[in-house]
Parts: C-alpha cells; sequence; structure tokens
C-alpha cells in the first residue's frame, strides 16, 4: 500500500496531466498524439485517413509520414523545427518554423519556435481590405470561406528558381554530409526532398536525416539543408531539391558517392609520377650507363 503522502501526489499528478490534456488544443498534444501514433510510418493507406477539416486559417499540411492531410499551424502558434518529428504539428502554406531567441534574462531553456509568415508587408486583397502578410490575407480568406485574392503587391508573381542548386558529394561510411539549396520565387515556394526512386519526402521516419528551411538570404528566397548523420553504403544515390508555389516549380538534384571507410584515393598527379619513374628505370635496365634520378 502507498503512503497517504504518495496517494495524494500521484491523484495530483493525474489531474494536472487530465488538465492539460483537456485545456490544450488538440495540434498542441503532441505528447498524447505521439504515444497514440506510435513512431513509425509504416506503409500509406489514405482511405484510413481522417476526415480533413474545413476552413483551416493556413491550409491543410501532410503529416510527418507525408500521408494523411490536416490543418496546419498557423502564424504565431508554436511548431514542430525538427520535421524528423510531431509534437506541436507543422506551419501550413508560406509559413516556416523560426526560433526566436530568448529575451528574459533568467528563463529556462529556450523559448518554443513559432510558425512565421515567409512574405513579409502590407497586401492589398480583392475585398477592399489591407493585411500585414500574404499569410493573413489566406487566413481570413479561409475563414470565411470566400476567394479573396492578392490585388497589389510591389513584387510581381514568379514561378520558382533555383539561385543554389545542391553540389554532388562523396565521403565515406561514418561521416556526415550536408546538401544545399536556394530557392527564389514569389510567393514564397515550399522546399522539400526526396532521393530518387522514392516517392515520400524526406526525411519520413529516419532518424539519421534531417531536413531544415529558413527565409534568406536574398528577399524572396528559401534556403532549404538536407544533412545525413553516419553515412551507409546504401544512402549513396541522388538527392533532389523540389519546390513549388501556385506559378509553377522547380527542381535540382546531386548525387552523393559513399565509399567504406578506409578506401586510399591514388590521384592522377601521383599515378602519372609513379608511371613515368618505372618507364626511366625499364629504359635504364636496357642501358649500359648508370640511370641517376633528379
Amino acid at each position: 500500500f502507498l503512503h497517504p503522502m504518495s496517494r495524494a501526489a500521484v491523484w495530483w499528478l493525474g489531474v494536472w496531466v487530465g488538465v492539460c490534456v483537456w485545456a490544450a488544443p488538440p495540434h498542441h498534444r503532441g505528447w498524447l498524439r505521439l504515444w497514440e501514433e506510435g513512431e513509425s510510418c509504416g506503409e500509406c493507406d489514405r482511405s484510413r485517413c481522417p476526415a480533413a477539416p474545413p476552413g483551416c486559417p493556413a491550409g491543410l499540411v501532410r503529416d510527418r509520414c507525408g500521408c494523411c492531410e490536416h490543418c496546419g499551424n498557423a502564424e504565431g502558434q508554436w511548431c514542430d523545427f525538427n520535421s524528423s518529428q510531431e509534437f506541436y504539428g507543422r506551419c501550413g502554406d508560406l509559413l516556416h518554423c523560426q526560433k526566436r531567441p530568448s529575451q528574459a534574462r533568467f528563463q529556462w531553456g529556450d523559448p518554443e519556435p513559432r510558425c512565421v509568415c515567409e512574405s513579409q508587408g502590407a497586401v492589398c486583397g480583392s475585398d477592399g481590405q489591407t493585411y500585414p502578410n500574404l499569410c493573413q490575407l489566406r487566413e481570413a480568406s479561409n475563414q470565411l470561406g470566400t476567394t479573396v485574392n492578392l490585388t497589389f503587391n510591389t513584387t510581381p508573381p514568379s514561378a520558382p528558381r533555383i539561385s543554389r542548386a545542391p553540389r554532388n558529394s562523396q565521403s565515406y561510411t561514418g561521416h556526415d554530409i550536408v546538401f544545399g539549396c536556394e530557392v527564389t520565387a514569389y510567393p514564397l515556394p515550399r522546399v522539400g526532398w526526396k532521393k530518387k526512386g522514392r516517392d515520400s519526402f524526406l526525411p519520413g521516419d529516419d532518424p539519421h536525416i534531417s531536413v531544415q528551411a529558413r527565409g534568406g538570404p536574398q528577399p524572396y528566397t528559401v534556403s532549404t539543408w538536407l544533412q545525413i548523420h553516419g553515412l551507409r553504403k546504401l544512402d549513396a544515390g541522388i538527392y533532389v531539391c523540389i519546390s513549388h508555389n501556385a506559378l509553377g516549380e522547380a527542381s535540382a538534384s546531386a548525387h552523393l558517392s559513399v565509399l567504406r571507410n578506409g578506401t586510399v584515393f591514388i590521384s592522377p598527379p601521383f599515378v602519372a609520377f609513379t608511371a613515368s619513374i618505372l618507364f626511366r628505370r625499364l629504359t635504364a635496365s636496357h642501358s649500359s650507363d648508370p640511370v641517376q634520378f633528379q
């Protein structure tokens, strides 16, 4: 039997957990959803996906496994900075998850990352209203259930353009590599990575692959990185940076070669030098005069 004080502590803990689960919005009940859904993606069967709710302020996004659709987090809401996990949820269209520096002098830990609009600057809507940014215009359109179009903006709309493509890479097993990609477009595009031959976006449920993205460094540019930790032979292949917005899409690829640790490279200059020495020695063996090498 538990001591009366222990029973009271357990009871209060249960009450606290119940209140937290009841009070938190559904998309913020991260630990409960992870416990219910588990960590493995498995095979995608969209017929088993729950119906996507209508009127999502920030539009629909796919889950961590790229299978089912649900409401994306709106501007200012907490979000998952690491896309390989799903706790608070993912940001909706035109938004990215951004960490904010702590403003408090004595604050435990870093503040939670929040969804930030990728397009900053006031815009005019077809409803005659001015919105702080394109994300707010989209939110209003979704909540009203009508189409509010962008009627004026100083930047002309454009399809995505790869301004910096990923480069081919070669490394050893056990090492880490990073692919980088920059895309320019307006409205800002959504970006992601795929491995050629696979349909799902990375990282999926692979714990040794991570993907990050942020705005910049130039206006209307999104930068994204694909990092692979502890390379394995099966990681070799072609990786594709994919971007799209309402006006089109663009992609660029890079090849990754993975060598088993311990492989020795012989550079072409060294090969040429060695061949020259051998040739001179063979020539000297047919001559009566000794040959001196400098």
